[in-house]
């Protein structure tokens, strides 16, 4: 039987057991965790002690600590360039907005006040900082640092759809013909990304050696960005990294359409060159993004950004009755509704081509 008013009883086993509150689940519900001893005096003054350390470290901790701790345990897990995210979210966003508040202490209400804190922000940067908070929290709850908290009064700002721009089928005409007339194997990248809906950052990773000639594919399993440097003892603010792809299903081969492969056959250097250089030496997405913009003045096509390609591609593949499944393990995406979401946009030529077809009806 307990003791009255303790939470101490002695086991069938023998042993005493005492039970204290760890932490909180989502909905408020107490966790408990047990310590044990040969006697009931010996467990009470353990119990003591393992109270009293949940305690003091409760009312220690700030959200500055919190964030911190949050970080160091991810570190590990995460990608070099989702790190660097974090971790500059946090330092420039979280940590001024919270400053010396107690993790204990934090509410929904001081979280929303964060939000208005942070308006100036665009909704979708404003939605990627609360879900980051999130996380941290719910960190927090596990590591007893925070109570029960109230995540559904949270408010989330809602994101504008955004209709992401397409190449028009004239401008598409003029740059492919500019490409061919001007080719230099730099160039090749235009034409993965317009006709194989590569994105830039993989483009400038691929090597030769991801070029599969008997197969006929391309092997998309890296990509390249400029990143900032957290290293205060770093002679650069910003740093190359070549990592994994955004996720486990951009890692795909893709097939490479013949008239590509032929280029590529042409202009076939060492497996371990880069393939936009044919040397060891790499072209940066910001370079190449930069490269590009001279393409489309030369080729006389409004500026627009590299990743317009890639969402032509999406857009005309559609347009042109491509299996939709096939397309978003082409694209990487995570699965066929992001794709349609996200990426196709159809001309206002489709949507007339489709509305002729109304005409059998009458």
């Amino acid at each position: 039987m307990p003791r009255r008013g303790e939470n101490i009883r002695k086991r069938t086993d023998g042993r005493w057991e005492g039970r204290y509150i760890e932490s909180y689940s989502n909905s408020g519900k107490a966790c408990y965790r047990s310590v044990y001893g040969t006697t009931y005096s010996d467990t009470k003054e353990k119990l003591k002690e393992y109270k009293k350390l949940c305690k003091n470290t409760v009312s220690k901790i700030t959200v500055k600590d919190l964030c911190i701790e949050w970080l160091k345990m991810k570190e590990d897990a995460l990608k070099p360039s989702s790190y660097v995210k974090y971790y500059s979210s946090i330092e420039k966003h979280i940590i001024p907005c919270f400053k010396s508040v107690k993790a204990m202490y934090l509410t929904c209400d001081l979280v929303n006040d964060f939000v208005q804190e942070i308006s100036y922000l665009s909704e979708k940067t404003i939605h990627d900082l609360l879900t980051l908070f999130i996380q941290i929290i719910k960190y927090g709850q596990s590591k007893n640092y925070i109570g029960y908290f109230d995540f559904n009064s949270i408010a989330y700002p809602k994101i504008a759809s955004k209709e992401l721009a397409v190449f028009k089928s004239s401008e598409v005409t003029r740059l492919v013909s500019y490409v061919q007339i001007t080719f230099k194997i730099e160039k090749i990248g235009v034409l993965l990304s317009l006709f194989m809906g590569i994105r830039l950052g993989e483009i400038c990773a691929l090597k030769w050696k991801d070029v599969n000639f008997s197969e006929e594919t391309i092997r998309i399993e890296k990509t390249m960005q400029r990143i900032k440097n957290i290293d205060e003892n770093a002679e650069s603010k910003t740093k190359i990294v070549i990592d994994m792809p955004k996720s486990q299903k951009s890692i795909r081969d893709i097939p490479i359409p013949s008239f590509i492969l032929e280029l590529l056959k042409k202009y076939k250097s060492a497996g371990n060159n880069y393939l936009l250089t044919g040397t060891p030496e790499f072209i940066e997405p910001r370079v190449y993004q930069e490269m590009f913009k001279r393409y489309l003045n030369e080729a006389g096509v409004e500026d627009i950004n590299f990743h317009a390609l890639r969402h032509t591609f999406a857009t005309r593949a559609v347009e042109q009755d491509f299996d939709v499944k096939s397309l978003s393990e082409i694209l990487g995406h995570s699965s066929v509704k992001f794709t349609l979401e996200r990426y196709v946009h159809p001309s206002d030529e489709y949507k007339k081509k489709n509305l002729e077809k109304l005409k059998i009806f009458y």
